[in-house]
Protein backbone atom coordinates (compact mmCIF):
# COMPACT_ATOMS: atom_id res chain seq x y z
CA UNK A 1 0.00 0.00 0.00
CA UNK A 2 1.32 3.42 -1.00
CA UNK A 3 0.35 6.33 1.29
CA UNK A 4 0.69 10.04 0.55
CA UNK A 5 1.34 11.97 3.77
CA UNK A 6 1.15 15.77 3.97
CA UNK A 7 0.64 18.15 6.87
CA UNK A 8 0.29 21.80 7.86
CA UNK A 9 -1.13 23.03 4.56
CA UNK A 10 -2.34 26.25 6.23
CA UNK A 11 -4.86 26.96 3.48
CA UNK A 12 -2.31 27.11 0.68
CA UNK A 13 -4.67 26.47 -2.25
CA UNK A 14 -1.78 25.76 -4.64
CA UNK A 15 -0.71 22.97 -2.28
CA UNK A 16 -4.29 21.68 -2.14
CA UNK A 17 -4.33 21.46 -5.95
CA UNK A 18 -0.95 19.70 -6.02
CA UNK A 19 -2.14 16.99 -3.62
CA UNK A 20 -5.39 16.47 -5.54
CA UNK A 21 -3.45 16.27 -8.82
CA UNK A 22 -1.19 13.45 -7.57
CA UNK A 23 -3.73 11.45 -5.54
CA UNK A 24 -4.11 8.85 -8.33
CA UNK A 25 -0.50 7.75 -7.72
CA UNK A 26 -1.42 6.56 -4.22
CA UNK A 27 -3.73 4.07 -2.53
CA UNK A 28 -4.50 6.32 0.46
CA UNK A 29 -4.10 10.04 1.25
CA UNK A 30 -3.33 11.09 4.86
CA UNK A 31 -3.20 14.71 6.01
CA UNK A 32 -2.28 15.43 9.61
CA UNK A 33 -3.99 18.69 10.42
CA UNK A 34 -3.69 22.44 10.13
CA UNK A 35 -5.74 22.78 6.96
CA UNK A 36 -6.74 26.27 8.10
CA UNK A 37 -4.66 29.39 8.60
CA UNK A 38 -6.12 30.81 11.80
CA UNK A 39 -4.45 34.16 11.10
CA UNK A 40 -5.78 34.62 7.54
CA UNK A 41 -7.40 38.04 7.19
CA UNK A 42 -10.32 36.62 5.17
CA UNK A 43 -11.49 34.66 8.20
CA UNK A 44 -12.16 31.03 9.02
CA UNK A 45 -15.59 30.34 7.48
CA UNK A 46 -14.50 30.65 3.81
CA UNK A 47 -11.49 28.44 4.51
CA UNK A 48 -13.63 25.73 6.08
CA UNK A 49 -16.05 25.81 3.13
CA UNK A 50 -13.26 25.60 0.53
CA UNK A 51 -11.35 22.90 2.41
CA UNK A 52 -14.51 20.84 2.95
CA UNK A 53 -15.34 20.88 -0.77
CA UNK A 54 -11.76 20.02 -1.66
CA UNK A 55 -11.60 17.03 0.68
CA UNK A 56 -15.03 15.72 -0.37
CA UNK A 57 -13.85 15.46 -4.00
CA UNK A 58 -11.04 12.95 -3.52
CA UNK A 59 -11.52 9.56 -5.16
CA UNK A 60 -8.98 7.69 -3.00
CA UNK A 61 -9.59 7.00 0.70
CA UNK A 62 -8.64 10.09 2.73
CA UNK A 63 -7.72 10.08 6.43
CA UNK A 64 -7.34 13.37 8.30
CA UNK A 65 -6.94 14.62 11.84
CA UNK A 66 -7.46 18.09 13.24
CA UNK A 67 -4.59 20.40 14.10
CA UNK A 68 -4.36 23.38 16.40
CA UNK A 69 -5.38 25.79 13.60
CA UNK A 70 -8.46 23.67 12.80
CA UNK A 71 -10.11 23.98 16.20
CA UNK A 72 -11.12 27.19 17.91
CA UNK A 73 -13.73 28.95 19.97
CA UNK A 74 -15.03 31.03 17.08
CA UNK A 75 -15.96 28.14 14.79
CA UNK A 76 -17.30 24.61 14.85
CA UNK A 77 -14.60 22.29 16.13
CA UNK A 78 -16.08 19.19 14.51
CA UNK A 79 -16.19 20.54 10.95
CA UNK A 80 -13.80 17.89 9.61
CA UNK A 81 -16.17 15.15 10.79
CA UNK A 82 -19.01 16.71 8.77
CA UNK A 83 -17.24 16.21 5.42
CA UNK A 84 -18.57 13.27 3.40
CA UNK A 85 -16.29 10.57 1.99
CA UNK A 86 -13.37 11.06 4.39
CA UNK A 87 -12.27 9.54 7.69
CA UNK A 88 -11.64 12.24 10.31
CA UNK A 89 -11.14 12.67 14.07
CA UNK A 90 -11.71 9.46 16.08
CA UNK A 91 -12.27 7.35 12.96
CA UNK A 92 -10.86 3.83 12.84
CA UNK A 93 -11.07 2.11 9.45
CA UNK A 94 -9.40 -0.86 7.82
CA UNK A 95 -8.32 -0.60 4.17
CA UNK A 96 -6.84 -3.68 2.48
CA UNK A 97 -5.87 -5.23 5.81
CA UNK A 98 -4.28 -2.04 7.22
CA UNK A 99 -6.09 -0.39 10.13
CA UNK A 100 -5.93 3.42 10.23
CA UNK A 101 -6.87 5.68 13.15
CA UNK A 102 -7.27 9.46 13.36
CA UNK A 103 -6.49 11.05 16.74
CA UNK A 104 -8.13 14.45 17.28
CA UNK A 105 -6.09 17.47 18.35
CA UNK A 106 -8.27 18.06 21.40
CA UNK A 107 -8.57 15.39 24.10
CA UNK A 108 -7.33 12.34 22.19
CA UNK A 109 -8.18 8.99 23.79
CA UNK A 110 -5.33 6.83 22.55
CA UNK A 111 -6.88 3.64 23.93
CA UNK A 112 -9.36 3.88 21.06
CA UNK A 113 -6.47 3.23 18.65
CA UNK A 114 -4.87 0.14 20.22
CA UNK A 115 -5.44 -2.00 17.12
CA UNK A 116 -4.25 0.57 14.56
CA UNK A 117 -1.33 -0.09 12.23
CA UNK A 118 -1.23 3.56 11.11
CA UNK A 119 -2.12 6.42 13.45
CA UNK A 120 -2.59 10.05 12.43
CA UNK A 121 -1.86 12.69 15.06
CA UNK A 122 -1.20 16.36 14.40
CA UNK A 123 1.32 16.62 17.24
CA UNK A 124 4.24 14.16 17.32
CA UNK A 125 5.24 12.37 20.50
CA UNK A 126 7.55 14.41 22.74
CA UNK A 127 11.23 13.54 23.12
CA UNK A 128 11.62 12.52 19.48
CA UNK A 129 13.51 14.16 16.63
CA UNK A 130 10.18 14.71 14.86
CA UNK A 131 8.96 16.86 17.78
CA UNK A 132 12.00 19.11 18.13
CA UNK A 133 12.26 22.11 15.85
CA UNK A 134 15.28 24.01 14.57
CA UNK A 135 15.20 26.16 17.73
CA UNK A 136 15.82 23.07 19.86
CA UNK A 137 12.45 23.39 21.59
CA UNK A 138 10.32 20.26 21.93
CA UNK A 139 6.67 20.84 21.00
CA UNK A 140 5.62 17.21 21.16
CA UNK A 141 2.91 15.52 23.19
CA UNK A 142 3.99 13.83 26.41
CA UNK A 143 0.66 11.98 26.50
CA UNK A 144 1.35 10.44 23.07
CA UNK A 145 4.95 9.68 24.04
CA UNK A 146 3.73 7.83 27.14
CA UNK A 147 1.05 5.94 25.19
CA UNK A 148 3.68 4.60 22.77
CA UNK A 149 6.56 4.08 25.22
CA UNK A 150 4.29 2.22 27.67
CA UNK A 151 2.80 0.19 24.78
CA UNK A 152 -0.77 1.41 25.35
CA UNK A 153 -0.68 1.76 21.57
CA UNK A 154 1.84 0.27 19.18
CA UNK A 155 1.18 1.53 15.66
CA UNK A 156 3.73 0.49 13.07
CA UNK A 157 3.48 3.98 11.60
CA UNK A 158 2.67 7.35 13.17
CA UNK A 159 1.93 10.19 10.75
CA UNK A 160 2.20 13.66 12.29
CA UNK A 161 3.04 17.31 11.70
CA UNK A 162 2.86 20.52 13.77
CA UNK A 163 6.64 21.03 13.81
CA UNK A 164 7.37 22.79 10.51
CA UNK A 165 11.13 22.13 10.57
CA UNK A 166 11.74 19.01 12.65
CA UNK A 167 15.30 17.87 13.32
CA UNK A 168 14.36 14.67 11.48
CA UNK A 169 11.41 13.92 9.23
CA UNK A 170 11.57 10.21 10.03
CA UNK A 171 12.53 8.66 13.37
CA UNK A 172 11.55 5.80 15.68
CA UNK A 173 10.04 5.39 19.12
CA UNK A 174 9.94 1.79 20.34
CA UNK A 175 8.44 -0.19 17.42
CA UNK A 176 6.79 2.85 15.81
CA UNK A 177 8.22 4.72 12.84
CA UNK A 178 7.28 8.40 13.03
CA UNK A 179 6.86 10.52 9.89
CA UNK A 180 6.67 14.32 9.93
CA UNK A 181 7.12 15.87 6.47
CA UNK A 182 7.27 19.37 7.93
CA UNK A 183 6.18 22.50 6.13
CA UNK A 184 7.90 25.34 4.28
CA UNK A 185 5.52 28.12 3.25
CA UNK A 186 8.08 29.39 0.72
CA UNK A 187 7.87 26.26 -1.45
CA UNK A 188 5.60 25.97 -4.49
CA UNK A 189 4.70 22.40 -3.52
CA UNK A 190 3.97 21.01 -0.06
CA UNK A 191 6.49 18.77 1.60
CA UNK A 192 5.20 15.21 1.41
CA UNK A 193 6.37 11.81 2.51
CA UNK A 194 5.53 8.64 0.62
CA UNK A 195 5.01 5.75 3.03
CA UNK A 196 4.80 2.16 1.84
CA UNK A 197 3.32 -0.49 4.07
Amino acid sequence: MKILHATDLHFNQRWFKFIKDIESNFDVVCITGDFIDAFDEDGIAPQILYTSKWLANFTKPVFVCSGNHDVGLSYEQEWLNDIPNIYADNAVKEIDGVKFGCAPYLRPNYEKFTQCDVLLSHVPPAYTKASVGASGDDYGSEKLYNAISKRVIAPKILLCGHIHNPIKNICRLKHTTIYNPGCDKNLKEPKIIVVEI
